[in-house]
């Protein structure tokens, strides 16, 4: 059995809770099934969650797309220390609150939104501020926060693009897809740089392309939604080339994926060529073997996003 070192301090409430999650983490540890790796991810990913609880209905909503329990079992994975684990879970999700409370406001100008994010912030800093280790780590995150600052400006250039009726090739697919999914690497792999003892820039370029992939399936369960707020989807950009948007949007919702992946043109084939070329590019990329689990995720992933595909195609 793997030794792991113990969280310091644990509330006697959340005592059983943390040994199921050690239990859950030892067991995943040693599970080479893909599928099955997968399964035990949800099982941990309810734990952690049910562990770290939102404190309002907003913080709720927000954490149901960033329940991802990646960067805690990468940690545990690599240190073997409980504690660590659940402190850079703790971190990467409050950072993740911030990105999405960010991404919302932007897109829906909810004043509501960016106060939220703000209060998010302080948690952030008072988390870094409770351990001793983390000087370096608060200056990195800072730094790397307002470098994406930059992204929101630049989706609102593509949304401007989009409603004028802007033919994007696959380069530019690809680029807005990766600057869209750049808080992998900018921001939540530099808590792994700070903590992880294997932890090399190929982790990071794992990290993501594996979020450039989530992220596809992302706008694939959005695209009415984005649809109706003229919000960017790689889904709708990617058919812009042979379908005008303003027959997308004057499209009833029900048929909106019909028209964007069956008619000649459509964006199936694109997004089909940016899922494998990701692949193909983790494939040939060497990371630890403490961390070759991403890799496996990245198949996952994969096999996700050509299936969901393949099978609305077959359906329509």
């Amino acid at each position: 059995m793997v030794g792991i070192n113990s969280p310091k301090s644990i509330d006697s409430g959340n005592e059983t809770i943390i040994d199921k999650i050690s239990k859950e983490a030892q067991e995943l540890y040693f599970t080479n099934d893909s599928v099955i790796f997968v399964k035990k991810m949800i099982s941990l990913s309810i734990l952690l969650s049910t562990n770290d609880p939102p404190l309002t209905t907003a913080i709720q909503t927000i954490d149901e797309k960033v329940q991802d329990p990646t960067y805690f079992i990468a940690t545990y994975f690599d240190t073997k220390d409980l504690d660590q684990a659940l402190w850079v879970y703790r971190i990467v999700r409050l950072l993740a609150r911030y990105i999405l409370l960010f991404d919302r406001y932007f897109e829906i100008g909810n004043n509501i939104d960016a106060l939220l994010a703000k209060r998010v912030r302080r948690s952030i800093n008072e988390c870094l501020l409770n351990r001793h280790d983390n000087h370096h780590l608060s200056y990195s995150l800072d730094y790397s926060l307002k470098q994406f600052w930059t992204f929101w400006k630049f989706e609102q250039f593509i949304k401007h693009q989009i409603v004028g009726g802007h033919i994007f090739s696959y380069n530019e697919i690809r680029y807005f897809n990766l600057f869209k999914s750049s808080d992998a690497s900018l921001i939540y792999a530099r808590v792994l740089d700070a903590k992880l003892p294997s932890f090399s820039e190929n982790v990071s370029l794992v990290l993501h392309y594996n979020q450039g992939l989530l992220d596809i399936l992302d706008d694939w369960e959005d695209i009415e939604e984005d649809v109706q707020e003229d919000m960017p989807n790689l889904f709708v950009m990617a058919a812009l080339k042979n379908i005008p948007y303003s027959r997308i949007k004057n499209t009833r919702n029900e048929n909106i994926r019909s028209i964007l992946l069956n008619e000649p043109g459509s964006s199936s084939a694109s997004v089909v060529r940016l899922v494998s070329d990701y692949q193909s590019s983790i494939r040939n990329i060497f990371i630890p073997n403490n961390l070759s689990f991403l890799k496996s995720l990245s198949d996952h992933y994969t096999n996700t996003l050509l299936g969901i595909i393949s099978s609305s195609m077959n359906s329509q």
